[in-house]
């Protein structure tokens, strides 16, 4: 085949056009919309620019929302231990990828109903599956088949491929902070949370600040994961762009508490103070243990879990 068409500015603009709207465009559908938007009722928005945002979702082959969301609030609830649908705990692959394929006898109908009652009143959303079924995942495929000729023969293979890629990474990004975000060996925690959660740099920035998945376990409702100056949350950005014009209403924030500066003082103190009484006398081992982190104030965070299912 001749490519040496593709290779002009023109093409190349066009190119990143459509990759760069279509990133944004799908990602923010997960992000900003199934995670967000429909799983924690971070913020609110009218109903058209809300199906605008989780079509998006929608379009990235991540299934029916209402399944997505079940999910990953029993996620939530069960983070790291047994329930847990994807932890790496039970495997690498499992939390990549392989979880995927055994929900239906994991999370029956009822259990959904419970865990999702308020996404059941949508008419629009069950339209789209209300289960782990088969069908609406093949629904699901069908229709991001179609979208796909459409562009095609609408708009060209150049536009085609670049929504393919950006599609292609789009939907491994959230696969990839169910694992790597839950991986101890990656990335660093802000707080200590009662599972593996971490933050994971180029999670983030490919997930558009899903990656901060440690501060997201931290404060599980709020809008804003990036909460270090340099933990740059696209999806946040977003969110406070739409709060600022009032489209979005209701927006969440974390909760008061320690900042990470303020642990990072708090364990350097710590850690001098045992130095100092090592010196004087022997270290227990309650006290040397106490030692390794600061106990971070959690109550917030197991307030919320605690809370109904819907709340979570």
């Amino acid at each position: 085949m001749d490519f040496s068409a593709w290779n002009t500015p023109t093409t190349w603009v066009t190119f990143a056009a459509w990759f760069c709207v279509s990133y944004v465009y799908l990602a923010i559908g997960i992000t900003g919309g199934y995670h967000r938007l429909l799983t924690h009722k971070s913020y609110k928005v009218p109903n058209w620019l809300r199906y605008f945002i989780v079509s998006g979702g929608y379009f990235a082959l991540m299934g029916a929302p209402i399944s997505w969301v079940a999910v990953h609030r029993l996620h939530h609830q069960k983070s790291d231990q047994p329930g847990d649908p994807h932890s790496p705990r039970d495997g690498f692959e499992h939390a990549l990828y392989k979880w995927m394929f055994d929900m239906e006898k994991r999370q029956s109908v009822e259990e959904i109903r419970k865990q999702v009652p308020d996404l059941l009143e949508d008419k629009v959303l069950c339209m789209l599956g209300t289960d782990h079924s088969a069908k609406q995942a093949q629904l699901c495929l069908w229709v991001n088949i179609v979208a796909r000729v459409i562009i095609l023969l609408a708009f060209g293979p150049v536009a085609f491929t670049a929504n393919l890629i950006a599609s292609v990474l789009v939907f491994w990004s959230p696969q990839f902070v169910n694992t790597f975000c839950h991986l101890p060996s990656w990335g660093y925690r802000n707080y200590e949370v009662r599972d593996d959660s971490r933050n994971v740099p180029w999670v983030g920035l490919m997930a558009m600040g899903e990656g901060w998945h440690n501060n997201h376990h931290a404060f599980p409702k709020s809008a804003r994961h990036g909460i270090r100056w340099f933990e740059f949350d696209a999806t946040w950005m977003m969110i406070s762009f739409f709060e600022k014009i009032g489209l979005a209403t209701d927006v969440i924030r974390p909760t008061p508490t320690l900042s990470p500066e303020e642990i990072a003082a708090a364990k350097a103190a710590k850690a001098a103070r045992a130095v100092k009484e090592a010196v004087v006398a022997p270290v227990s081992a309650a006290t040397a243990e106490s030692a390794e982190l600061v106990n971070v104030p959690t109550e917030a965070v197991e307030a919320v879990k605690e809370k109904e299912l819907v709340e979570i």
